[in-house]
C-alpha cells in the first residue's frame, strides 16, 4: 500500500506532536489530584501552635492567677495594695523602727556586748569621741537605722499580702483539737509571716552589701586582710541580730493582731 507525499507530511507532524505533549501531559496535575487547601481555621490554628504568642511587657507582670482582682498584676502589690486595716501599717513601722532596735540595744548593754556600727552618735561622724558624746546622742542613729528596718519590713509585708484580712484571721477550731490542730488555725498567718520575714531578710542584705561595697570602694569578701575580716564578721553577726529582734517583735505582735481580730465582734468588722 502506497502513500502520497502529503500523507506521509501530515503523518510525520501528527506523530511529532504526540511524542512532544504527551510526556507534559502525563507529568501535568489532573483534576482529580488537586489539591485542596486547608480551611482558614485549620491554618490559623496551625500558626499559633508554630509560633506562640508574644507578651507586652505590661503583661509580663501579670499572674496567672484571677482570683480575685489583687492577683492581676505583681507590681499592684506594692502601687495599690489593699489593707484591710489602715491601722496596722503604721503599726508595723513604729514597732520595727522603735521597740525591735530598742530591744535589740538593752540586750547588748545586759551582755555587755560591744556596740554595732550603726549606734555611733552623731558627734562622732565631726571628731568628737562617742565617750563624750552627751546623753540622748544615740537616740538619731538608733532611729536612722529603725527606719531602714521599717523600709524593709513594709516591703516584706507588701509583697506577702500582710494586710489583707486573711493575713489576721485566726480559722475556727473545736474543743478537742490537739496541738497540731491548733497550730493549723494559724497556718495562714505563719506561712505570710515567713514570706514576708523572707523577703525583709533579702532586701536587708542586699542593703547590707551596698554598705560594704561604698565603705572599701570595692568587693571585699573573708579572707582578704584582717580588717576586712573583722568589719565582714561584726556586719554578719549585726544583721543575724535585727532579724532575729525584728523577727520576734513583729510575729508576736502579729499573733496577738490575729487573735484580736478574730474575736466575734471584730472578725468582720469595717474599720
Amino acid at each position: 500500500m502506497m502513500f502520497s507525499p502529503p500523507t506521509l507530511l501530515w503523518g510525520s507532524l501528527l506523530l511529532l506532536g504526540s511524542n512532544t505533549i504527551a510526556p507534559a501531559v502525563a507529568f501535568a496535575p489532573s483534576s482529580c489530584c488537586t489539591r485542596i487547601s486547608p480551611p482558614a481555621a485549620e491554618i490559623t490554628a496551625s500558626k499559633s501552635w508554630q509560633a506562640p504568642q508574644r507578651r507586652s511587657i505590661p503583661a509580663l507582670f501579670q499572674s496567672n492567677n484571677n482570683d480575685s482582682e489583687s492577683d492581676n498584676a505583681l507590681l499592684q502589690r506594692f502601687l495599690s495594695p489593699r489593707i484591710d486595716d489602715p491601722g496596722l501599717p503604721l503599726t508595723d513601722i513604729l514597732l520595727a523602727q522603735v521597740v525591735a532596735p530598742t530591744f535589740q540595744i538593752y540586750w547588748l548593754v545586759l551582755n555587755h556586748a560591744p556596740n554595732p556600727t550603726w549606734l555611733l552618735p552623731i558627734s562622732s561622724y565631726f571628731g568628737q569621741a562617742p565617750e563624750l558624746a552627751p546623753r540622748g546622742s544615740f537616740l538619731a542613729p538608733a532611729l536612722i537605722h529603725g527606719a531602714g528596718l521599717a523600709v524593709c519590713w513594709l516591703t516584706g509585708a507588701l509583697a506577702a499580702k500582710m494586710y489583707e484580712r486573711d493575713a489576721f484571721t485566726v480559722k475556727e477550731g473545736n474543743e478537742g483539737d490537739s496541738v497540731l490542730d491548733f497550730i493549723g488555725r494559724y497556718d495562714t498567718i505563719i506561712i505570710k509571716l515567713v514570706k514576708a520575714g523572707a523577703f525583709a531578710s533579702g532586701i536587708l542584705i542586699l542593703s547590707t552589701q551596698v554598705d560594704l561595697l561604698l565603705e572599701f570602694k570595692q568587693y571585699v569578701q573573708f579572707g582578704e586582710s584582717d580588717e576586712t575580716d573583722l568589719r565582714l564578721l561584726r556586719a554578719s553577726v549585726e544583721v543575724i541580730n535585727d532579724i532575729f529582734w525584728e523577727a520576734l517583735v513583729l510575729s508576736s505582735w502579729r499573733i496577738f493582731h490575729a487573735n484580736f481580730m478574730s474575736t466575734p465582734s471584730n472578725q468582720w468588722k469595717e474599720w
